[in-house]
């Protein structure tokens, strides 16, 4: 049994961040299974040329702003779909596709991924505000199954209150990390362009550094190297965005130049040998815009013991003492104190690093996840 599915999202690959990563994951694994995907999303230099297993509708937007944008061609493409499945957060576009489906589109079923909460400051502050107290509980309520990552998360969430009263209608699913997330011997060419040594020990991050992703926390990894004594702990940040600049000022403000590296952007075919670059990953997200961390089990599947903030969600990810250790936010002495826990006992971390991959093959693999993914639009379907 196929099923024709609508996904809408704010972003894909190359573009994506962690919510157009699943989205492209959901797509590219059901259409495997011959399931006819559509993903649906604003128009951008690469998501317009880059040919993807399924199909893309990169929409020109009347409007783009951030993690909004205004798809009013939406009203007229989703026909025919059995399924529409929104990633939340998408701003003015989650309501017109949920208005549209209500108005036009009443019998084909909706299923919202709800992401995260937004914390926003300025305008777009108040912006995130307004459309959460006018429109969001409509979302929700229109929507059959409401998948969230961790009941951990949403039950702390800004939307715990509708949750509590429409418990039945959520919907607990995992992301998922791709096969080809494996471990590997460091790769002798990368470490040389980033100036590493075979026998230095490296902090891994990877994650957004655009003012989107102000909350990943960086400049708190950046001190807490400062406070490492052993010269050999190295940390290396991939990503790329405008904030970069910001944090390689506090690296040459700090003298941190020879123990904290850059890596920019990394495309997709080279981040596995990036990740087997680490010793241990790194997630020092500040706040609960951080809902999960697929960059943890993507580096876990690699066999890399992780290091995460306690936050809600985000702490569901890490077994404590078995595949990795949590901090608190915004604790730079803590995120040191553990590096060197992980980094100065190697029976520890030998164990770590087994878990980790027995963690992944039983709960984060791609195949496990789109098992319950089809299951989810069978049962609503089959109502």
């Amino acid at each position: 049994m196929s099923f024709k599915i609508a996904q809408i999202v704010c972003q894909i690959p190359p573009d994506a961040g962690g919510i157009g990563m699943v989205a492209h994951s959901y797509a590219d694994q059901l259409t495997r299974r011959g399931h006819d995907v559509t993903v649906f999303v604003p128009r951008t230099r690469g998501n317009a040329v880059e040919s993807k297993s399924y199909k893309v509708a990169a929409l020109w937007p009347l409007v783009k702003f951030g993690y909004g944008a205004l798809l009013p061609q939406l009203a007229w493409r989703l026909r025919g779909f059995d399924i529409i499945h929104l990633h939340y957060p998408f701003f003015a576009t989650a309501f017109l596709t949920v208005l549209h489906r209500n108005l036009w589109y009443p019998k084909t079923k909706l299923v919202i991924n709800y992401h995260m909460d937004v914390n926003l400051s300025g305008w777009r502050g108040i912006y995130e505000k307004c459309a959460r107290r006018l429109a969001l509980n409509y979302i929700l309520k229109s929507a059959d199954k409401i998948i969230v990552s961790s009941e951990d998360y949403i039950e702390n969430s800004r939307i715990q209150e509708f949750y509590f009263k429409n418990i039945n209608k959520f919907y607990e699913l995992p992301f998922g990390v791709s096969r080809r997330f494996v471990p590997e011997p460091k790769d002798g060419d990368l470490l040389a362009k980033y100036g590493l040594a075979k026998d230095d020990k490296v902090v891994l991050f990877a994650g957004g550094l655009d003012s989107a992703h102000y909350f990943k926390g960086v400049n708190y990894l950046i001190k807490a190297i400062s406070l490492i004594e052993d010269k050999k702990i190295k940390a290396l940040i991939i990503g790329a965005g405008d904030l970069l600049a910001d944090y390689k000022k506090l690296v040459s403000e700090t003298k941190l130049g020879d123990r904290v590296k850059f890596a920019d952007y990394v495309p997709a075919d080279s981040l596995v040998k990036h990740y087997n670059l680490g010793d241990v990953f790194i997630l020092p997200s500040i706040n609960n815009s951080e809902a999960f961390g697929i960059v943890l089990i993507e580096a876990m599947a690699c066999g890399k013991p992780v290091i995460a903030t306690n936050l809600k969600g985000v702490r569901s990810v890490v077994d404590i003492g078995v595949n990795g250790l949590l901090v608190e936010p915004k604790n730079s002495k803590d995120i040191a104190d553990k590096i060197n826990l992980l980094l100065g006992n190697l029976e520890t971390y030998s164990r770590f690093s087994r878990n980790c991959l027995e963690t992944v093959a039983a709960k984060y693999r791609w195949a496990t996840i789109t098992d319950n993914l089809e299951k989810l639009y069978k049962q609503l379907l089959q109502k």
